[in-house]
Order: C-alpha cells, then sequence, then structure tokens
C-alpha cells in the first residue's frame, strides 16, 4: 500500500518539529500538505503530457507491426497482437490517472487540506514516520491526491521498461519477439497490480 510513495521522500519534513506551539505547529503542517501536494502535482502534470504523447505512439508503431505480422501470416502475430492489446490498455490507465491530475489545481488542494486538516494533523500525531503516516491516512482525499499523482511515475516506469526490451535487440528478430513476449508477461502482472491498487483508491 505504500510502495506508491517511495518517490516522495521529501514528505519526511513532516515529522520534523520540535519544539514548537501547539498552533505554530498545525500552521507549518498545513503548510507542508499545501506545498508539498502542489509540488507534486505540478512536476506530474508535464510528465503526464509526454507520457500520453510517448506511450501513443509506441500504439501506433505496434499496431502497425501487428498488421504487418498479420498480413504475412508471421507466427510473431500473437506476440505483437498481445503487445498491442496490453499497451492500448497501458495508454487507458494513463489517460485516466492524467486526466484527474489535470483537474487537481491549487484551489482543490486547498479545499481538501481545509476539509480533512484534524483528521490529517490527528494521523500525523499518531505515526512514528512517514510510512504509518501514509498508512493512517489511505482513505482519505488527501491520501488519493498523493496515489494519483504518484501513480504516473509508475506508469512510466512499465512503459520505459517495456520500450526499452522492445529494441535491446533490434538487429535479431527473433530475440526482439522474444523480447516482447517477456516484456508483454511482466507488463501484464504490473498492469493487473496497478489496477486492483487504483480500484482501491477510486472505485470502492
Amino acid at each position: 500500500m505504500t510502495k506508491f510513495l517511495k518517490t516522495a521522500a521529501f514528505f519526511i519534513v513532516i515529522f520534523t518539529f520540535s519544539a514548537l506551539s501547539a498552533t505554530e505547529e498545525e500552521d507549518i503542517f498545513a503548510t507542508q500538505l499545501y506545498n508539498q501536494a502542489l509540488t507534486l502535482l505540478n512536476s506530474t502534470k508535464p510528465q503526464c503530457r509526454e507520457l500520453k504523447q510517448k506511450n501513443k505512439a509506441l500504439v501506433n508503431a505496434v499496431s502497425e507491426l501487428y498488421k504487418k505480422a498479420l498480413q504475412h501470416k508471421n507466427v510473431a502475430t500473437n506476440v505483437f497482437s498481445n503487445a498491442e492489446y496490453l499497451l492500448k490498455f497501458l495508454q487507458e490507465r494513463i489517460d485516466e490517472s492524467c486526466g484527474l491530475v489535470e483537474i487537481a489545481n491549487e484551489e482543490s488542494v486547498k479545499i481538501i487540506i481545509a476539509q480533512e486538516f484534524d483528521q490529517l494533523l490527528s494521523k500525523r500525531k499518531q505515526s512514528t514516520n512517514l510510512e504509518e503516516f501514509i498508512d493512517k491516512i489511505f482513505g482519505t482525499e488527501y491520501g488519493k491526491l498523493l496515489y494519483l499523482a504518484t501513480s504516473v511515475s509508475s506508469l512510466e516506469k512499465m512503459y520505459t521498461k517495456w520500450a526499452e526490451k522492445m529494441v535491446a535487440d533490434r538487429n535479431n528478430i527473433r530475440k526482439t519477439i522474444s523480447n516482447i513476449g517477456a516484456a508483454n508477461t511482466e507488463l501484464k502482472t504490473e498492469l493487473t497490480d496497478f489496477t486492483k491498487i487504483f480500484q482501491l483508491y477510486y472505485k470502492k
């Protein structure tokens, strides 16, 4: 449940308060929640735009390979067919996650923090480290926001791994097909896991 936030190490600052009054601590905590969520969103939005374009281009390239393999009744037809299906499914997940990211803005972040501040502060006080805090805010809108922003990096890693395997041995067609088959298997597993976690957050 907490793997998605390993890239958000800056969040550890939330646990560095010392010798502050209750009011000062609350003000700093609220500011940190806002700044860190907004920083994460602002870095994710351009990432989304680039990832959408790159994966669409990859889908188109693989679709052409599949069409040619089908026309020539190539033994690799099923491999390319599976690749096309999986990359289109990846595109759907990218569009879904990035669509929600694009909706989020400064005002929505402020509203979420204002509505959930007491709950978030209470969870922070109950937590001794970042991992505990993230576990405890599961189900909150703020927790969903953090998951959403970091989930895009997970999708980008899936795209990158598949694309790299596709071109790893491009001068050896048999090896290339084998690599794509292995990449398909890995991508299917990763997409299944991703979808299950996404549904935990957004499809309850």
